[in-house]
C-alpha cells in the first residue's frame, strides 16, 4: 500500500510539471543522448531550442538556445537557416551574452562555408565595430586580413615576416 501511495505521489508530481518545464527536460534529454550523431537527433534538439525560443522569448535561455540551434545547423550544413536564425538572435536579443558570439559566427560561416567574401567582411567589420575590445577581435582582423586568399598566399604572407 505504502508503494502505491509513494507512486502516486510521484505521478501526482510528474503530472504537475509545467510544458516549459516539460520542453527543458526534452531538450536536456537530447543533449544527453547517445546518439549525439544522428542527423534525426540533432534536427529534434535543433527543433526543440527553436520552439523553446518562440514560446517563451522572455526566458533568458532562449538566446542561448537559439544559438545553439544555428551551431547545429552550421554542422548539418544547414549554413543559410543558421545564417537566417543568427539574425533573428541578433534582432531580438542585441544585448544578450551571446550576441557577440553569433555576429562573429556569422561572419564565419559566410566566409568558410558559403565563401561569401563580401557579406563575410562586412560581417566582420561590423563585429569589429560592435565589439573593438572582444577577445575574438584579433581573430576577426586576422580573418579580414586573409580573406579570400589561399592557403598558398596566406603561407607567403606569413613566411615574409
Amino acid at each position: 500500500m505504502r508503494i502505491v501511495f509513494i507512486a502516486s505521489i510521484l505521478l501526482f508530481i510528474a503530472a504537475c510539471e509545467s510544458p516549459k518545464e516539460k520542453m527543458l527536460k526534452s531538450i536536456k534529454n537530447t543533449e544527453t543522448n547517445d546518439s549525439i550523431f544522428s542527423p534525426q537527433m540533432l534536427n529534434e534538439r535543433k527543433r526543440l531550442y527553436l520552439e523553446f525560443a518562440d514560446k517563451y522569448p522572455d526566458d533568458e535561455q532562449s538566446p542561448v538556445f537559439m544559438f545553439k540551434a544555428a551551431q547545429l545547423c552550421n554542422g548539418l550544413a544547414s549554413h543559410h537557416e543558421a545564417i537566417t536564425i543568427l539574425n533573428d538572435l541578433m534582432n531580438a536579443y542585441p544585448k544578450s551574452a551571446v550576441a557577440e558570439n553569433a555576429l562573429f559566427l556569422q561572419a564565419y560561416i559566410f566566409e568558410n562555408a558559403l565563401n561569401n567574401t563580401e557579406a563575410a567582411e562586412r560581417t566582420y567589420k561590423k563585429f569589429l565595430e560592435k565589439y573593438p575590445t572582444s577577445e575574438m577581435a584579433e581573430d576577426a582582423e586576422m580573418s579580414l586580413k586573409y580573406l579570400g586568399k589561399s592557403p598558398e598566399q596566406i603561407w607567403d604572407d606569413i613566411s615574409k615576416k
